[in-house]
């Protein structure tokens, strides 16, 4: 039986090319609405992941220097952008290191299970770290501990922010890193609160409902210069 064969353009032939399209659920217009569709909800979902409106509107990046081996201080402070928490570690031998990222948040969870308030008199470096402003957004104390600063002055020049913190955990707003891991369950980030701040404030009783993004998490160990955040210099 010979079959028929129609020449390009032939209406007969666009009639069979649309019939067999329809019969097998092939539109291009849909096939395109689907996949901007696709497109958009990954868009919205990432936004949404990486948009969180319930931590603290500031983070803050403090330089700590190991005085004398094993003694710490805090040597510079200040305010930095949404969620970018980070120590700066100036040892004793000369070598820099970050400490930030997972690496932060795991070495305060840790100090934070050991030590239910802040040790006043330890000079170790998570003693005073968790005594600086990381510390502070995270629930560990109400007054600045000027002990731990080399110079009164940097706790005044951060009154300010102090403030604004302050505020907002008022409002319900929590602390949580760039890099940190895990999902929102506490507003500190699985880091307890000072039993003291909890009782007074009221923070860490709440649970957080937004979902953690996923940032790349940072280590501790990398060799890192303190102009890397941006003006402590040295």
């Amino acid at each position: 039986m010979n079959k028929p064969y129609f020449r390009l353009g032939d209406w007969r032939r666009n009639v069979l090319m649309v019939a067999a399209a329809a019969s097998l659920g092939v539109g291009l217009p849909a096939c395109s609405s689907n996949s901007d569709s696709q497109t958009g909800t990954a868009d919205g979902e990432w936004t949404s992941g990486n948009t969180s409106s319930d931590s603290y509107s500031e983070g803050v990046i403090t330089e700590m220097t190991e005085v004398q081996p094993g003694q710490w201080k805090i040597t510079a402070e200040r305010p930095a952008g949404k969620e970018q928490v980070a120590a700066v570690l100036k040892h004793f031998d000369g070598k820099v290191d970050t400490l930030q990222g997972q690496a932060l948040q795991k070495q305060m969870q840790d100090y934070s299970r050991a030590y239910p308030e802040n040790r006043a008199g330890g000079t170790g470096m998570m003693d005073i770290l968790m005594w600086g402003g990381i510390g502070y957004m995270a629930g560990r104390f109400l007054t600045p501990n000027v002990g731990a600063y080399a110079n009164p002055g940097i706790i005044q020049q951060n009154n300010g922010w102090r403030s604004r913190v302050a505020q907002e955990r008022g409002q319900g707003r929590g602390f949580f890193g760039r890099g940190f891991g895990g999902s929102r369950t506490s507003p500190s980030a699985g880091i307890r609160p000072s039993t003291s701040v909890t009782r007074t404030t009221g923070f860490g009783r709440s649970s957080v409902r937004s979902t953690a993004p996923s940032g790349r998490s940072s280590g501790f160990g990398s060799r890192a210069s303190s102009r890397g955040f941006g003006g402590f210099g040295g």
